[in-house]
């Protein structure tokens, strides 16, 4: 089998929940059996959101600090255990020499597959990946609903980075129901799927809180990876 590597610590919280995603996905009758996975997770690498909003330094060498420690480590295939840092994917890419498995690729495929008249998407994710236009660049042939510029700021941002928000270790109400409130305004656009495009969303936000599909583009990369760890 195949060594997975799990480029962590964006936030420290969700690299815990994907990893616990992986094992829920990685069937073995016993310890031995399960897929051997290494975790990278280093929380000060510098926030993707502020440096790509011009407002912080360069998260790109500190990643690939991480890429390094988990080549010596021997990882073989690797996961990004953050939507936002994929923005970074085609550099880190290019100095390493792992298979970097993308959560959008995977994401893609899964619409295809599992929702194929599915045609527009609202995402909860942050500036970030909203600025650097990962999920258009990704999503040909989608429309992409974002919530407008007020409602990112007070409901997505301050649900992830507020004072009691979800990077501040708060997983209650207050989070949870701000980022309800987002997804029922894209629903309300015309969404006809709501992608938890940040992986701090489904510590949160789950199915029962909303009226349309929510995917969540982590359980969709924990799959994958276990698959070709496996060899399927």
């Amino acid at each position: 089998m195949k060594t997975v590597g799990i480029l962590g610590g964006m936030g420290p919280e969700a690299t815990s929940d994907f990893f616990a995603k992986l094992l829920s996905f990685d069937r073995a009758a016993r310890d031995q059996d399960h897929v051997h996975i290494v975790v990278e997770c280093d929380p000060s690498i510098p926030d993707r959101t502020a440096h790509i909003l011009g407002r912080g330094p360069d998260p790109l060498p500190a990643m690939l600090v991480s890429v390094r420690r988990l080549e010596a480590a021997g990882a073989d295939i690797v996961g990004i255990a953050c939507m936002t840092a994929h923005s970074y994917l085609p550099r880190l890419r290019e100095g390493s020499n792992l298979r970097f498995v993308s959560a959008f690729d995977t994401l893609a495929l899964a619409l295809r597959e599992g929702f194929p008249g599915l045609r527009s998407l609202g995402i909860l994710a942050t500036a970030g990946s909203r600025a650097a236009r990962v999920f258009e660049s990704s999503l040909e042939g989608y429309s992409i609903l974002w919530p407008d510029d007020g409602e990112q700021e007070e409901l997505v941002m301050e649900a992830i980075y507020g004072a009691k928000g979800i990077k501040a270790g708060n997983r209650g109400e207050g989070p949870r129901a701000l980022l309800a409130r987002a997804a029922a305004l894209l629903a309300e656009r015309g969404a006809e799927a709501v992608v938890a495009g940040c992986t701090e969303v489904p510590l949160v936000l789950a199915q029962e809180d909303l009226s349309l599909p929510l995917i969540d583009p982590m359980v969709l990369l924990a799959k994958a990876l276990i698959a070709e760890a496996r060899g399927g």
